[in-house]
């Protein structure tokens, strides 16, 4: 495996995951993108995004404000420089795409279909029947991320490494079930739960939908949530709440070095926004960052945060949004919240 390009996701998850996909993925491991249905006019298709709608209960991690006199670690330079170093690219991006998340919104009129998967959230070597809509479609690249959200029911859907069969069902080496009206964190691994719980698709146990850049959110000028962040030198193994599992070995990381699976990191409040001309996209997402910081929830070849992929949201970010729009930010400005006692994955 080699190195993903600027703006790309994690390298492939564990080899056991690995394997089990090209076992079950029609066509093995590739990148390949998958679309649903798309020639089928008499099926009902995605619903529109809503105008506002931020996930999880009001005093979930992802929708809590860092406080004022907040702890720092007493590190956070060094893991600050760290980070910086690890990329080729020493500055943020927004990764839209190829390598994010493309969000599809469906209700109780989506039609159900079957979801074939070695491993879930819900047990192992399962079929689901998940509400898929007509046009849906994961991301083109090797992480093959999509989810779905039922807003009225509260639920969410995540597939990683998502993969349309020719009979309309579809397989994913990973899938996850969301409480979206719930804390946004799944039990972590190695806790009383079943160990299969803890896992989410993305790779450290985040759900899709957490931390994702909307554009509804860059029209209102307002990100009410921590972001995601991915890095090429997060810790391996380690990993703190909101994350449940920790990233498993790459070749690329280390157990020793880095920021853990759910570590948070914050831009400097005290840097004024105003006068570093950013968009007013950039700004926003700035904004975000010193509000509600962003965590640690995967690999990447550069440094980035993720905003939704799917095509109904590149339509709206034309004149809105590039995945520039952050890489005048000064790295050495961010610093790492005090994370505690860490949790080792295995």
């Amino acid at each position: 495996m080699t190195l993903r390009p600027r703006g790309a996701g994690r390298l492939l998850r564990a080899p056991l995951v690995c394997v089990l996909a090209c076992q079950v993925v029609v066509g093995g491991c590739s990148g390949a993108s998958a679309t649903a249905g798309a020639g089928d006019d008499t099926s009902p298709r995605e619903q529109p995004a809503p105008s506002t709608y931020r996930p999880f209960v009001d005093t979930s991690p992802w929708n809590t404000p860092i406080p004022e006199d907040v702890a720092l670690r007493p590190d956070s330079a060094a893991l600050v420089q760290h980070l910086a170093g690890s990329s080729e690219w020493p500055s943020l991006s927004v990764s839209i795409h190829p390598w994010s998340v493309p969000v599809h919104w469906v209700d109780a009129s989506t039609p159900l279909v079957d979801v074939h998967t070695p491993l879930s959230n819900e047990g192992e070597h399962l079929t689901l029947r998940w509400p898929v809509p007509v046009g849906a479609a994961s991301a083109p690249e090797a992480d093959g991320h999509l989810t779905l959200v039922d807003v009225a029911r509260g639920r969410g859907y995540d597939f990683y490494q998502a993969r349309l069969r020719g009979d309309g069902s579809w397989d994913c080496s990973l899938c996850a079930t969301v409480d979206l009206q719930g804390s946004g964190v799944r039990p972590p691994k190695g806790g009383p739960s079943e160990w299969y719980a803890s896992h989410g698709s993305r790779a450290c146990g985040f759900p899709l939908l957490a931390g994702l850049i909307t554009a509804a959110e860059l029209r209102a000028g307002e990100i009410p949530h921590a972001l995601v962040l991915a890095y090429p030198g997060l810790r391996q193994r380690w990993f703190v709440s909101p994350a449940s599992t920790g990233h498993p070995a790459n070749g690329v990381i280390s157990e020793s070095a880095g920021i853990p699976c759910g570590g948070r990191v914050q831009l400097d409040p005290a840097l004024d926004l105003d006068a570093l001309g950013l968009s007013p996209a950039g700004r926003t997402i700035a904004r975000a960052l010193q509000v509600y910081g962003a965590y640690v929830g995967d690999f990447s070849g550069s440094i980035n945060v993720y905003a939704d992929g799917s095509a109904a949201a590149r339509e709206a970010y034309v004149g809105l949004l590039d995945s520039s729009a952050t890489t005048s930010l000064d790295l050495s400005r961010l610093r790492v919240v005090e994370w505690g006692a860490l949790t080792p994955d295995g």
